[in-house]
């Protein structure tokens, strides 16, 4: 049944472009965050909860598999988190957490930017902190955009969250997006790994609505696979975690085979699946 639906669900999986909501917090680490599995977070869990990391917000009102906790369904790094709820409905640790705002834009699948001319384009920290001009050659991951403003990530620096403008008409002139060389070793290029996440996080969404749904239908609390990418070597490795592909998702992995097999049309790639999910390699 979760395979039949999760079908259906998948094939009619939200196109990019499209606005979602973000939640943004000051600092998110002192929320009642629960991970995936709906028990408190591991030490690495921990290390995404950076001060203004993005939060995409996948239900602001939802309910944990008890059935009557109230909580925030959120996406951070490809993975869902659940924030708690107090019986005001205000999120547990906000007194704690200091400045909190909800954004709508358009999302972008994490991709990252090139900085062509210092001085043009201008960061401005989501703490406040003062604006600058960023350099010539820096590097930084796009999130969503709202209005004319687009929300990013710096690669380096304390204040690394915060806004940019980012005119399409000043595309390739001032700023293009980063067409950097895959890695040594590596057979699969950066535009096809992008894509690949983007897809495997759609999906990933897509499960945690489903199993969250039919757990509170059931009473039960079926823990929540997840898809994880990993490049290893020459093949770029997707392995389902928590279920198996073929006994459990059957119809949804062939699905998502044939969306990754798009993905790599016109490369000397391949994709196939094995026991543990699916393998992108060269031909």
């Amino acid at each position: 049944m979760f395979a039949l639906v999760g079908l259906a669900w998948i094939a009619h999986a939200g196109a990019a472009g499209r606005e979602q909501e973000y939640l943004i917090c000051e600092r998110p680490a002192q929320l009642v965050v629960l991970n995936r599995y709906q028990q408190n977070l591991t030490s690495d869990e921990r290390t995404i909860l950076q001060p203004f990391v993005p939060m995409k917000v996948l239900s602001s009102q939802d309910m944990l598999g008890d059935g009557f906790t109230p909580c925030t369904r959120v996406e951070l790094s490809g993975a869902v988190f659940f924030l708690v709820r107090e019986n005001s409905n205000r999120l547990a640790g906000a007194d704690r957490a200091g400045a909190m705002r909800t954004h709508k834009g358009v999302s972008h699948p994490r991709d990252t930017v090139l900085v062509l001319k210092a001085g043009e384009v201008q960061f401005s920290a989501a703490s406040g902190a003062k604006h600058e001009a960023l350099a010539a050659g820096e590097k930084i991951v796009r999130f969503f955009t709202q209005g004319t403003r687009t929300y990013v990530r710096r690669s380096s620096g304390t204040n690394s969250y915060g806004w940019v403008t980012l005119s399409p008409g000043t595309e390739d002139r001032l700023w293009t997006l980063s067409r950097v060389a895959p890695t040594a070793g590596s057979a699969v290029p950066v535009r096809i790994i992008d894509s690949v996440q983007a897809s495997l996080t759609r999906t990933n969404t897509l499960l945690s609505s489903l199993y969250t749904y039919f757990n509170q239908r059931t009473s039960k609390h079926r823990a929540i696979p997840r898809w994880q990418m990993e490049p290893e070597g020459t093949v770029l490795r997707c392995t389902l975690l928590g279920a198996s592909p073929e006994r459990d998702f059957p119809q949804s992995t062939r699905y998502l085979v044939r969306e990754l097999e798009n993905h790599v049309l016109g490369s000397n790639l391949e994709v196939s699946p094995y026991p543990e999910g699916i393998e992108i390699r060269p031909k």
